[in-house]
């Protein structure tokens, strides 16, 4: 089983975990800020992983669930995923640790997209 299978499967399971299901505290303007904030640097991660799957003769994805090379139609995939996972998983959590998991993601994306940006990768859609 690859790993996009894998992260299929989990996504099916978590969506089927009944204590999961029910959506957490409401969401405030500052879930909302983080939420947006996230997804738009996961946008700019998933342009820049495009370009290096279009120039893996220049560059290797150092992410381990995508691989050094590949395909511009599998880091699609994972992106997406990626996506909706992150909304999916902040709207079951508590509003505690919802904001301190989008934190943790849009910290992890600002400093994956600098790195990027520092060695010359562009977006590509």
């Amino acid at each position: 089983m690859d790993c996009i299978a894998k992260f299929r499967a989990a996504l099916l399971i978590l969506a089927f975990v009944p204590s999961l299901s029910r959506a957490a505290d409401p969401w405030e303007t500052t879930d909302y800020a983080l939420a947006g904030a996230t997804l738009a640097a996961l946008a700019v991660d998933w342009g820049q992983t495009r370009y290096i799957a279009k120039n893996t003769h220049r560059y290797n994805e150092t992410n381990p669930m995508l691989g050094a090379t590949p395909s511009v139609g599998k880091v699609d995939t994972y992106f997406v995923g990626a996506m909706v996972g992150t909304v999916a998983l902040a709207h079951v959590l508590p509003s505690d640790w919802r904001t301190l998991f989008l934190s943790g993601v849009l910290a992890v994306e600002i400093g994956a997209v600098s790195q990027n940006r520092s060695i010359g990768i562009k977006m590509a859609f």
